[in-house]
């Protein structure tokens, strides 16, 4: 798919291809943001991002986004910040990753597990280097089924030299929807400094 089509898809699909993202979701990476980002940049940023307030709820900047807005994030880069973190959509989810890595700022995508698949993203992922953050359950997008979504997700990320590149995180608990995830526990993680190589 070329970048035009991609831009194409990505402003018709809307409610199609745009889902809430889950407290737990967000609170689980925020061990792994590197110490020294203040500004996030949240580039799907639908109105109500739990992305965006459980980010601000940690104290963090953040500067939300959205194609509906006038951002378009395959040509608009805020002037100043320190990483992306965004659930972006996932039928265009290639021309996501490589806009981002050559952006060369560190990410976080949160999408399918089964992104690792095909030859093309395995050839980007190594000249990259992806490493992931693998929850030990499914997220639940639409709390009208609380089932669950029927597929797996993780957080692909990028840049913030994690001890290993593949991290599995046990959550415990249950978080509810006012955005309290007291519940939500990452054993083993005392610092940050502990599950990041030196730089």
């Amino acid at each position: 798919m070329n970048i035009i089509q991609a831009k194409i898809d990505y402003s018709k699909n809307g409610p199609n291809d745009e889902y809430y993202t889950p407290f737990e979701a967000v609170e689980m990476i925020i061990p792994f943001i590197p110490q020294e980002v203040r500004t996030i940049w949240e580039c799907t940023a639908i109105e109500g991002s739990r992305i965006v307030e459980v980010l601000r709820s940690h104290g963090y900047n953040v500067i939300p986004t959205h194609i509906k807005d006038g951002f378009d994030f395959f040509e608009y880069e805020p002037a100043q910040y320190d990483m992306n973190i965004t659930n972006p959509a996932y039928s265009i989810k290639d021309e996501f990753l490589r806009r981002a890595f050559d952006l060369k700022r560190p990410f976080m995508f949160l999408l399918p597990t089964t992104t690792l698949e095909g030859l093309k993203r395995g050839k980007m992922f190594r000249e990259n280097r992806i490493q992931l953050l693998e929850p030990d359950r499914r997220f639940n997008f639409n709390p009208e089924k609380p089932n669950g979504a029927w597929f797996h997700t993780s957080w692909f990320t990028h840049g913030l030299n994690l001890k290993d590149d593949l991290n599995f995180i046990e959550l415990r608990g249950t978080s509810n929807q006012t955005g309290n995830n007291s519940l939500i526990l990452l054993p083993g993680i005392e610092d940050n400094d502990e599950i990041r190589q030196a730089a």
